[in-house]
């Protein structure tokens, strides 16, 4: 059995939920080196579970939303609030009891109720349509916040004082508290119910990650044997927690992303001290850890750019309009009026090329900048061309021309927003060619890329595109022009771009890596009998 610990941990809260309503858009998408893995795994049919740590109530909606069966998943806090046995239930407003004259005002984002007159409730929805949460107001502040599981039920409540979390009781099915952990400044205990003691070791922890140390030992110790597999996401929010577990288990640490700063040596040599083998989603990872420890001081590794199964697009290069995908979030400044000239200029040039630039944000600063640089560079080219149409008699029929002109170039060219790797490939799979010129290139981009077998133009060289394979590295700005139009008219390199997508899906689907890690475990416990 493999089993997975994910690293999707809130950014204010050390141990709570990343969770947010739907009109919340997420700081960077979800897709990462667990949901990589779990896709690789579940096609081919091999045993693993998920062991989430941080307080999940909405996990299960998540675990869909990516495609990941959430049926093998262990659930520390619904372990530690007895919700492991809960069947869904679409959980309504009706079903909720209000006070007699209570008015609901519906927005697009979410519902406000009023209480003569008085602000009395507010109510969140998640990404799927049921209720998120529900916060409670008393003379114009917070006074509680009821926390909904994704199974329609109550699954724990913030109680506030002066407007500020002050402790949240964690409840089970029947709605009575387990533990209450206090959220103040100087207290962050954890109080267990007197009720329901026997479940626990101590009545008062220092902290709530005492009390998830003491049920990962629990569970660890019950449920795995010396020939299962723990595959931990780099992290060091735990992987202290996982330092007694590395003497008894085979455990392997994952490096994804900026997720882990390789910059302190001691604390990698404690990570990666007495593991078999580590994994990167890139070999600059390797590179930076042989320089700072010494390659002998270190285990084997693995090298697994992450493909997303799922987003492997199917359709043929030669029925895909020619559309060129710019990312304008990682797009550095100084190139920006390059890169947009460039691409427009080609765009009036040639009427069947079309331009999609993609953004998590339709109102930043960027986009602002490029509508405005848009209209500036159409006033320009429209004013020279009608100085030219002056020179030779202007009429009717030019200015209708230069109408049209200027109406055909923005329905070619198109601004779409995005949250998730999900949302990203569905906008792609009308793409021919990305270019993204971030340093580095946008790792999720990348992603949708080498999954759907789209050809990618970078600046800069990263282990995701091979220059010739699946894209190309510039090494001048000023090729930008003749790149672009190679990609978008070479369909023999698109055919090639796609193969090398496929081969390497087709790899993840039959569990080839799966088997290598196996027999790497093997040779390793053969040599200690040596």
């Amino acid at each position: 059995m493999f089993y997975f610990v994910p690293s999707w941990y809130c950014q204010g809260r050390k141990w709570y939920s990343s969770a947010l309503p739907f009109y919340c858009s997420p700081k960077q998408m979800m897709f990462d080196d667990t949901m990589n893995l779990l896709q690789m795994f579940q096609p081919a049919r091999k045993d693993s579970r998920l062991l989430v740590l941080n307080y999940s109530p909405h996990i299960r909606s998540h675990c869909y939303q990516e495609k990941i069966e959430p049926a093998g998943m262990w659930n520390l806090f619904d372990n530690l609030q007895g919700l492991t046995d809960v069947l869904p239930r679409k959980l309504g407003l009706d079903d909720l009891k209000w006070p007699q004259g209570a008015e609901f005002f519906y927005t697009p984002f979410l519902v406000d109720v009023y209480l003569n007159q008085n602000h009395y409730a507010q109510i969140n929805f998640s990404q799927t349509g049921n209720i998120f949460d529900i916060i409670y107001f008393k003379n114009n502040q917070m006074d509680h916040r009821l926390v909904f599981d994704d199974r329609g039920i109550v699954s724990s409540v913030i109680y506030f004082e002066n407007n500020q979390p002050d402790h949240q009781d964690y409840l089970n099915p029947q709605g009575q508290w387990q533990f209450r952990e206090f959220l103040t400044r100087d207290n962050h205990q954890v109080l267990v119910n007197p009720e329901v003691q026997e479940a626990f070791a101590k009545n008062v922890y220092s902290d709530i990650e005492e009390l998830i140390k003491e049920k990962l030992d629990q569970y660890l110790s019950s449920a795995l044997t010396r020939d299962d597999m723990l595959i931990v996401s780099a992290d060091r929010q735990h992987n202290h927690l996982f330092n007694k577990a590395k003497r008894h288990y085979n455990l392997a640490f994952s490096f994804f992303g900026e997720r882990y700063s390789i910059e302190n040596k001691e604390g990698i040599l404690e990570d990666l001290q007495g593991t078999p083998f580590f994994i990167v989603d890139s070999l600059s990872k390797v590179q930076k850890m042989y320089e700072l420890v010494g390659e002998a001081q270190l285990p084997p590794y693995y090298e697994l750019a992450p493909y997303n199964i799922h987003l492997h697009i199917e359709d043929v290069q030669q029925e895909k309009p020619a559309t060129v995908y710019v990312n304008v979030d990682t797009l550095p400044e100084e190139h920006l009026q390059t890169v947009f000239r460039t691409i427009f200029d080609m765009m009036l040039e040639k009427e069947w090329m079309k331009l999609l630039i993609g953004t998590q944000s339709l109102e930043s600063e960027r986009v602002v900048f490029i509508r405005q640089f848009v209209k500036e560079y159409l006033l320009n080219k429209l004013a020279l061309e009608e100085k030219t149409s002056i020179h030779g008699g202007i009429n009717s029929i030019d200015q209708k021309a230069t109408f049209d002109n200027e109406k055909n170039f923005r329905e070619r060219m198109e601004f779409r927003m995005f949250h998730s790797s999900a949302e990203m490939a569905k906008m792609m799979k009308d793409v021919r060619v990305i270019l993204d010129l971030g340093s580095p290139a946008d790792k999720f981009t990348q992603i949708v890329g080498i999954s759907g077998g789209i050809p990618q133009i970078n600046l800069y060289s990263s282990s995701y595109v091979k220059h010739g394979e699946n894209g190309s590295i510039l090494t001048d700005i000023s090729d930008l022009k003749n790149v672009v139009l190679y990609y978008l008219t070479d369909i023999e390199f698109a055919y090639k771009c796609k193969e090398h997508s496929s081969s390497k899906i087709e790899q993840y689907k039959k569990g080839e890596i799966i088997e290598m890690w196996k027999n790497t475990i093997k040779e390793l416990k053969e040599n200690e009998r040596d």
